[in-house]
């Protein structure tokens, strides 16, 4: 084992070995449970598992816009095919639809479980490069255990969601020699991680991975809606028109802005309101992008999770599977090996409270599954409470990486362009 583990991480002792596989079969056991279990470990803790459609809702959408497709149907049509179960609406590329046409061959059950076992394989690629990044034993075993633990990823393997596969494909694809094509398949399957693209014009070797990501996402999705006009309103409406969810549901930032706005009594209408939250991440995207750009850390991995975690904090619809992501982009913040302490100590700490269920099992006492929002009897405090839980700590690794960046200073213009061309051999972090 010692000659897979780069020269400044350790070989593991016997007691670390016996605790990683009693974390591993717990892991194990919990996720039997989510996915077999008719009232799983998980269930009592979150929104989407006790008011949302049925476990595997959000995969069976992908199934059903495949199984349309066979028919020759809309793949981002809502109607009823006789054999997938439930199913929330298609809104992905096309070319995802396409991809996954030969899983529906299966039967939906059978196609959900194969799609849980590769985001398993896909999580355990993840722990081995994060142990071969990490060089401290113990910042290791921690980062390691939250994972192994993640709330918000056994939510994202109950919902067969793809938030959690998107990221850590983007992560791997500036961390592994494959990094090329895993970005792709990110961009493919979850365009949110071309927001990454300014940290990747930071060193010219990553300038592959976005022009690659931006060429296929062009070359696999332009001719399909070329060949199909009526379908580009819907998808750009679903996808860019984003409206609504700030219910007891919402972990983002913004649901937390909604709160305060309330509080405060101001008065917005809704034009009001998409403007304030379209500026705000106008500005936010566009600031964090030019501190990438003109950093004298010339890190692709902490700009690319900037840029990612500035997209969680602005985005609208930030639901609680979505920190299975941001607790990717947290634990791959810790592979920066010029990190300083009170750095480490700020991640860690983010990613304990990431990994953990929130309050919302303890609120919601009810528990009914015909009501789709039950916050309507709690106390205000309650829902602070709840939101807070995820947007803290999503803000401190946002800010984090922002400190990380800046603390070496800026450079003009002239200079980052001139080091984004030199830095071709530079480590990814």
């Amino acid at each position: 084992m010692k000659r897979f583990l780069p020269p400044n991480v350790s070989r593991p002792g016997a007691y670390t070995v016996v605790l990683l596989l009693l974390l591993i079969a717990v892991h194990l056991g919990i996720v039997f449970s989510t996915i077999r279990q008719d009232r799983q470990i998980i269930w009592p803790l979150h929104n989407d598992t006790i008011h949302r459609l049925g476990r595997g809702a959000d995969f069976y959408g992908i199934y059903h816009a495949g199984l349309n497709l066979r028919s020759g149907i809309d793949p981002y049509a809502n109607n009823f095919d006789g054999v997938t179960p439930y199913f929330y609406p298609f809104r992905y590329l096309p070319i995802v639809a396409i991809a996954f046409q030969p899983i529906t061959l299966m039967s939906p059950q059978t196609s959900y479980l194969a799609w849980v076992l590769l985001l398993e394989g896909l999580f355990a690629l993840l722990l081995v490069t994060l142990w071969r990044r990490i060089p401290e034993g113990g910042v290791r075993l921690s980062v390691i255990g939250m994972l192994l633990f993640n709330s918000p990823y056994f939510l994202e393997l109950y919902m067969g969601q793809f938030t959690f596969a998107a990221v850590t494909l983007c992560c791997l694809g500036l961390l592994l020699p494959a990094g090329q094509l895993l970005f792709c398949f990110s961009a493919l399957l979850k365009p949110l991680t071309l927001v990454a693209l300014p940290a990747l014009a930071s060193q010219r070797r990553f300038w592959s991975h976005g022009a690659c990501a931006i060429l296929c996402v062009v070359l696999v999705t332009m001719p399909y809606f070329f060949r199909h006009p009526e379908q580009w309103p819907v998808f750009l409406n679903v996808n860019f028109t984003v409206q609504g969810g700030l219910d007891v549901g919402n972990y983002g930032f913004v649901r937390l802005l909604q709160l305060l706005v309330e509080d405060m009594d101001i008065s917005l209408t809704p034009r009001r309101w998409d403007g304030l939250v379209g500026s705000i991440r106008f500005l936010m995207l566009a600031a964090t992008s030019l501190l990438v750009l003109h950093s004298k850390k010339r890190s692709v991995v902490v700009g690319a999770a900037a840029l990612l975690l500035g997209h969680f904090l602005t985005y609208q619809h930030v639901w609680e599977h979505h920190m299975s992501g941001v607790s990717v982009l947290g634990a791959v913040l810790l592979t920066t090996c010029d990190r300083r302490r009170p750095f480490t100590i700020a991640i860690l700490s983010s990613l304990l409270l990431l990994s953990s269920p929130t309050l919302f099992g303890f609120f919601d006492v009810a528990k009914d599954q015909t009501v789709f929002d039950p916050s309507g009897q709690w106390p205000r405090y309650a829902l602070y409470l709840i939101v807070l839980s995820k947007v803290l700590p999503t803000m401190i690794l946002y800010l984090s990486s922002i400190v990380y960046l800046s603390g070496s200073g800026l450079m003009s213009p002239v200079a980052a362009v001139r080091s984004s061309a030199n830095h071709a051999m530079q480590p990814a972090a």
